[in-house]
Order: structure tokens, then sequence, then C-alpha cells
């Protein structure tokens, strides 16, 4: 058939990449629930239910659903429909929905349905309910001790997807439609269903230019789904945003492109009249080649998962402040599998959830660490190795200690250290100075000895500035201190003298991680 080109090269779930095996990646049927999972009997949709089937993408099961999970049911009931995937690994997923005509215990696909889901009429395999992406674990996590799956992760609604057109059947001279026939038709057949690349469609009915109709294998060959870029604190859970896009919701402002499919024969090929431009795809300039120097193996990497790396500020930043150079790659002094399992640190980091690892490569990944300067790795690794000295004090800090580190100084570092008050929190950003995209003499002259919260705000409009904060918290300013600490001496004409309270909400809410009054230790004395 015209449609089986490129399925067998299946790119979706687990297996859409080449150093991942698929039988080494945890089976999201086996993590199923009892009640999530069970045999449903595969009979031909066109049999039982005539052309007509083939109007939508759903599948359909019987209005006698007492032989289905009690999950299916439960989500027949709250949704109308729900969500399924055969074999291990969800390939695609099949959206069913409720049809007369079909037997009980029975599942009707179509060949195009059955050809996506792999399986033949007859079949009897068992059917997983899909409740999104099972990608906390993988195989190099379970190599490294880490045993749960936190979550399943959601999938995203589609903000664009891309179909890749050809007749099914021969025409002499092929044929043509106009876009927007194949757009309407692309969005009633799909509607509601999650579209994975490459799954195939037959749309029958469509429209030609010449009045006629004909029948269209559409193929998916892109999804992009819609995440906000700058937003490094993952809120949705999906951990998204480090990983290519393969799989999304046809929702209401799903964008729908057709092009034709150029490797069809002429007898095949449609012609798209007055087509709309497919927009660019991702920019290139959010990813950077990461080459590891000591086995000169590269790794691409979107740049927003680097920021951790204090060492590879100047790729994590590239086009910000100082850095409006953009670079295409950038060097580290490790090996491919020691910057392997960082990027599983960094991605952990990212969805906000424990890494764990193997005690035996503590040694490696603190090296790792220091190298990158990633301090929360570092601490992890030096807690394992025996040798760690808690950088976040349990005691409260008091101001005259934060002014006394800001004071000190020498010949060639007069700066010493500094230390920022920010809304109650102390952070040490003396490190960072160097690496500050706004230049390293801005904080000291405008932030010091006083509570830099509404500079913050002045100046760092994006969220992807809270990530840094983690990785400078010291502790927590002493509570009678609070009152003392005075706004900034110079701000900008017309700027409020503190932060607004919606600004201090949202940090608030992106610094959960830091001690509560209730976790400080007050020092106590007694009277003799």
């Amino acid at each position: 058939m015209a449609w089986r080109r490129g399925t067998q090269n299946q790119q979706a779930g687990a297996i859409r990449k080449g150093h991942i095996k698929e039988f080494l990646v945890p089976s999201s049927a086996k993590l199923a629930a009892a009640d999530e999972s069970g045999p449903l009997d595969v009979v031909a949709a066109e049999m039982l239910l005539g052309a007509d089937c083939l109007d939508s993408a759903c599948a359909y099961v019987s209005p006698d659903v007492s032989r289905l999970p009690a999950a299916f049911r439960a989500a027949l009931e709250r949704d109308g429909d729900f969500h399924v995937h055969a074999h291990e690994h969800p390939a695609v997923v099949q959206r069913v929905a409720v049809r007369g005509g079909v037997p009980p215990g029975a599942i009707a696909l179509s060949e195009v349905q059955r050809l996506n889901n792999r399986v033949c009429v007859h079949d009897d395999p068992t059917w997983t309910l899909y409740r999104g992406k099972h990608e906390t674990l993988d195989a190099r996590e379970a190599a490294m001790g880490a045993t749960a799956v936190a979550r399943a992760v959601p999938d995203l609604d589609a903000a664009a997807i891309i179909f890749e057109v050809r007749l099914r059947f021969d025409r002499p001279g092929g044929a043509a439609a106009d876009h927007g026939v194949l757009r309407r038709a692309l969005t009633a057949h799909c509607f509601g269903c999650l579209v994975t690349a490459p799954e195939l469609f037959v749309l029958p009915g469509v429209e030609a230019d010449d009045g006629s109709s004909v029948e269209l294998v559409a193929r998916v060959v892109e999804v992009r789904c819609e995440r906000d870029d700058d937003d490094d604190g993952d809120d949705d859970g999906d951990g998204g945003g480090d990983e290519d896009d393969y799989r999304g919701r046809f929702a209401t402002a799903t964008a729908v492109y057709a092009v034709a499919d150029g490797n069809a024969p002429a007898s095949t090929r449609v012609e798209i009249l007055r087509p709309a431009a497919v927009p660019p795809a991702r920019n290139p300039t959010d990813y950077v080649d990461v080459v590891c120097a000591e086995d000169d193996e590269v790794f691409p990497v979107r740049r927003a998962l680097l920021r951790p790396c204090l060492a590879l500020t100047r790729a994590a930043q590239a086009g910000r402040g100082k850095y409006d150079a953009v670079q295409d790659s950038v060097s580290v002094p490790l090996d491919c599998c020691t910057f392997d399992r960082v990027l599983l640190y960094l991605q952990h980091e990212r969805r906000r959830e424990p890494f764990a690892f193997d005690p035996t490569l503590a040694p490696e990944l603190l090296r790792a660490a220091e190298a990158l300067k990633i301090r929360g790795l570092e601490d992890a690794a030096n807690k394992v190795l025996g040798s760690f000295d808690e950088r976040v004090r349990k005691a409260p800090i008091r101001l005259a200690e934060v002014d006394a580190r800001n004071a000190k100084g020498g010949e060639t570092d007069p700066r010493g250290e500094t230390w920022l008050v920010l809304d109650g929190m102390v952070l040490d950003i003396t490190r960072w100075l160097g690496e500050h995209p706004g230049g390293n003499t801005i904080i000291p002259q405008q932030a010091l000895g006083c509570d830099c919260a509404v500079m913050f705000e002045i100046y760092h409009v994006s969220r992807q500035s809270f990530a840094y904060l983690r990785e400078f918290y010291v502790g927590e300013l002493h509570r009678d201190d609070a009152p003392d600490v005075p706004p900034p001496a110079t701000l900008p004409p017309g700027a409020a003298t503190a932060a607004s309270p919606a600004f201090l909400a949202e940090l608030r809410r992106h610094t959960a991680w830091r001690l509560k009054d209730a976790d400080l230790v007050y020092p106590t004395w007694k009277s003799f």
C-alpha cells in the first residue's frame, strides 16, 4: 500500500533515540494499574461499520461496556472517549469511542489503524489506558539506581502539526487540492486525538480541485507542541523543553499544515493549491552542541537545560547581555558517559525530582560538577562520599554578618565576597559575578546592603532568572533583622522602593525549596 513508506522507522516514545534500546526502557503497559489494561478482540471496522467509519480517526467499542476494564469505563463516563495503546510501548495512541454494531469485548479498527497499532484482525492484544509519557525512567536512569516513576507526564496540546499527503490509490496524473480543503478535512478527522509522528490517517471523500472526490493518506511528519521556552519551572510537569516533540493533542488552537509527499509517484502525487507556508522549525539557536573533549562525542543540548552549569553560562545565556554572540558548540572536559549522567541530573532538576545514582559513580560526578560548576550535583556527590559540609545554614543569618562579608577584600580581589538579601533569602553570588550577563559591576554598585527584590524585579523580567537562585542560596536572614534591611539607595526614576506583591508571590512560588521559619534553629541562652 502507498502508506507503508516510513512506518517501520518509528520515532515515537521510548524508542525514538538510537542509544536507548526499547527492551531496556520500563514498559508503560507494565507500569499500569490492574484496572487500566485488558484484552480486546480486534475486528475490521470497515466490515462491521461500512466506509463511514473512515470519517473519524476514532476506533470504536460496543455500547455494552461491561467487558471493558474499569479504568476504560471511568474514562468513557467522564470524557466520552478514552485513549489506549497496544503492546509494551505507546508507539501510537488510539482514541476510542462508543458505537453501535461493535461486539462486546471487541475494538473495531480500520485498516490504517491496524497498521498504526501493528495488530491484525482476530488478534486479542492487551490494550493499556494511556495516561501520558513515562519518561522519568529510562535505561540510563535504571542503570544508575533510580527505580521509581514519579508520575505519568500528560501530553501537551500541539501548536502545529505538519502532514505529508498523497493519494491512497493510483490516479492518472495525480490530483490537485486546495490547502484550505485539506486543512479542514484533517481537522475534522483528527480533532481530539493524540497525534504521533509518523502516524498515518486515511481521509475519504476529499474534494479535489476538479470537483471529484479522492481518498488521501496523510502521514504526520512533525508535531510541534506549545510551551513557554522561557519558563524553566516546567510548571506543567511535562519534563519537556529539553526533548524533541513527537506527540501532541490535536486541540482547538492547533495549526494544520499539509505538504505534498515529494517521494510519491506521479500517479499518487497531490498538488497543493494556495499552500500555507510552514513556519520555521524550532530556532536552532535554542540548541548548542556540547563536545566531550575526552572522547570527542557530541551532544545537542537545549541551552535552557545548561543554566545550572555556571561554567557554561556563555553557552546557556547566548544572545543575552554581554553574551550577545551565539555559540554553536562548547567543549567540556568530560567523557560522554559522564556528561550523559550530568544531563540526567539536569533533567531531574528541571522536573524538581530527586536524583538517585549508584554511589560508585560519586567520584566522577563530583569531578564533573566541579568542572561545570554545578553546586547541586557537587553537594549530592559530596554527601555520598561522606565529606558533605552542608551549605545551607539551619541557623538564621544576621545582617551584620552579611555586611561584614561584603566588606572583606584584598589587593587582588577587592570585593572579597558578595552576599545579597532578597526577600529574606541570603545569597552568596561571589562566583556568579564574573558570569553575570549584565556585567560584574552592576550588582555590587546597586544591590548590596539592601533588600534587592525590587532591583531583581526591574532587571529580570523573565522567570528563567529564578532558576539560578537555588545555586546561590545560603540561608535565611534572622527575622529580627528583617525590619532593618533598607531599600536600595539607587533606583531608576519613577521606580517603586519595594517589589510588587505580584512579583513576590511569583518569586516565592519558584523558591518553595527555601527554609521556612519553623525549620530554622534559633540560638537560645540560659540564665544562671
